[in-house]
């Protein structure tokens, strides 16, 4: 399958929440309970703004023009807490889960890294949800640390804090 890659922009902001959605709600089953798939998933399956503008979050679609998988870097950290002038930040990848293992997340992955390793970034962190932690090392990470995302609402959505030198 021939997929094409692209920076988003904001009228890719239905599309991109649309995958969020079948992507999340189907991969995240077998390793989040119940509960807290419920309580995370309306608020991580919301595409951003600030990323679709960013420049450096991008969409994999088909020649048919269906979005297969999204996911970006941001010198910003989605915690605040990794912010640094020589560390990056992957954000908010998914896959449709009928293209999985297919390229899709490898893709937008090396793009991640190049552009990353162009503007002089000397390392990408990473927040890995728990069944993501393999893609990433596949991807050259090591885990951290486990880490707790604080979502709004109270609600805290458990993680991988993840790594990689560029």
């Amino acid at each position: 399958m021939s997929v094409s890659l692209r920076p988003t922009d904001i009228t890719d902001a239905d599309a991109v929440s649309s995958l969020l959605v079948k992507s999340y709600a189907a991969l995240l089953a077998d390793a989040y309970d119940q509960e807290t798939l419920d309580a995370a998933l309306p608020l991580i399956t919301v595409a951003q703004p600030d990323l679709l503008t960013s420049g450096t979050y991008y969409l994999c679609e088909t020649s048919a023009g269906q979005i297969v998988g999204v996911g970006g870097w941001t010198k910003h950290s989605p915690t605040g807490q990794d912010d640094t002038a020589s560390n990056g930040n992957i954000r908010h990848f998914g896959t449709d889960p009928d293209h999985v293992g297919k390229g899709i997340g490898r893709t937008l992955m090396d793009r991640c890294v190049a552009d990353a390793t162009a503007t002089g970034l000397s390392e990408l962190n990473c927040y890995s949800t728990l069944n993501g932690e393999a893609f990433y090392r596949a991807c050259g990470f090591l885990p951290v640390e486990p880490y707790s995302l604080k979502l709004p609402g109270g609600v805290i959505f458990p993680s991988v804090r993840m790594t990689r030198t560029l």
